[in-house]
């Protein structure tokens, strides 16, 4: 009973912190990277690609825990069943083994193999395609009618363990 009604509690919960992280560091990125904003302002049809960009870089959940299934060797290190493994968001989606030039913010970053929903399997988050969905039309919305969005003052980052966001960011336009 305890293990259902927590996952009913996880899935009616999930995705507002994360989503709205994304968003908000979506558009931070955005005005710090006044290059990768005019590309999404001339050609809207990135905005999908972009999103992905934005889910990559904000990686809005830092870190979960894994236990790992079986034996095995992840380079040149040995892991074994059993042994309990930080799966770090941040540092995966910036792997230089898998994104050329990964500290950078490219709005038309493709292939885009970024690990922010959990990578695939079993653990591949429920909400990944509503969480694409939310962004991409609130990015359609924000590069359509906001055109001259820039910072006011420095954003205040959230502190949490869980979720990497904003708290707070004044913008004018």
């Amino acid at each position: 009973h305890y293990e259902a009604s927590s996952y009913y509690v996880a899935l009616a919960s999930a995705g507002h912190d994360t989503t709205s992280a994304t968003a908000a560091g979506g558009v931070l990125a955005l005005i710090q990277n006044p290059k990768e904003w005019s590309k999404l302002q001339r050609d809207p049809a990135l905005v999908g690609p972009a999103v992905d960009e934005m889910i990559r870089w904000v990686s809005p959940v830092k870190h979960f825990f894994r236990t790992a299934t079986d034996d095995y060797v992840l380079r040149g290190r040995e892991i074994k069943a059993g042994q309990h493994l930080l799966m770090s968001y941040p540092s995966a989606n910036r792997d230089e083994e898998v994104f050329e030039d990964p500290h950078r913010f490219d709005v038309g970053r493709t292939p885009n193999d970024h690990v922010t929903f959990g990578g695939g399997g079993v653990h591949y988050c429920l909400g990944a395609s509503l969480a694409r969905a939310e962004i991409r039309a609130t990015m359609r919305e924000i590069v359509e009618q906001l055109p001259g969005i820039h910072l006011v003052g420095e954003p205040e980052r959230l502190t949490s363990d869980f979720v990497n966001g904003i708290k707070r960011m004044q913008v004018a336009w």
